[in-house]
């Protein structure tokens, strides 16, 4: 796991032009990792007598052959930066540690219970976005056609509104569009909140039960 957090760290500071002199030095030590992830990948599959291919289409499996391949690829020329941005995908092989899979357990259970709460909120957001998309667009395209170009980018709008985000390169600046711009953000807190309270109650809970089942023991 020190590998990892060393991987990472390399991985920011390689992106330091003031640490151009350290750049064959961040090289060796980002292939030295990839080295050891590598073995220790091959490692672990080998040592899994059947269904090897089922257990390499695990998630955490899957993370690390994504987070090798932007390596390999390099070999046939094929060097994209989104590829080497998920290099810190890695980050996510600390979750094999027991304490993170106890969390991680307690989190699926907590999405597998909740589930149906979770998708009513997602269907009642693409509803609401869907519904006040339309209406900003009419009342807004008249007076900044140049801004409210399409229904598509005014969807953007709404997201970013309702998400409480609103980067300011698109606002309303009509009266009616002003107060569908604050029912927006209004809805978009609350319903926001509403998941976040849903979650944090269950995962209080899983917490208790887990301890009295400790207590117990």
């Amino acid at each position: 796991y020190i590998n990892i957090i060393v991987s990472i760290i390399v991985m920011f500071l390689e992106t330091e032009k003031s640490l151009s002199e350290y750049f064959d030095l961040f090289k060796t030590i980002n292939m030295v990792n990839i080295f050891i992830f590598t073995l220790e990948y091959v490692l672990r599959v080998y040592s899994i007598n059947k269904n090897k291919l089922k257990y390499m289409l695990t998630p955490l499996m899957i993370v690390d052959l994504i987070v090798l391949l932007p390596f390999y690829l390099t070999f046939f020329n094929i060097d994209l930066g989104f590829l080497r941005g998920l290099r810190i995908i890695r980050i996510f092989k600390l979750f094999r540690l027991a304490k993170f899979n106890e969390f991680d357990k307690i989190i699926t259970e907590i999405l597998k219970e909740k589930k149906e709460e979770f998708l009513y909120i997602v269907i009642a957001i693409f509803i609401l976005l869907f519904t006040l998309t339309p209406l900003v667009y009419f009342v807004e395209t008249k007076a900044q056609p140049e801004v409210f170009t399409s229904m598509s980018t005014t969807l953007w709008w709404s997201v970013t509104t309702f998400t409480t985000v609103g980067y300011g390169d698109m606002y309303p600046i009509t009266t009616m569009g002003r107060m569908l711009t604050t029912v927006v953000s209004a809805l978009g807190i609350a319903f926001y909140a509403i998941p976040g309270s849903i979650f944090t109650s269950s995962l209080l809970d899983k917490i208790n039960e887990k301890r009295k089942e400790k207590d117990n023991e």
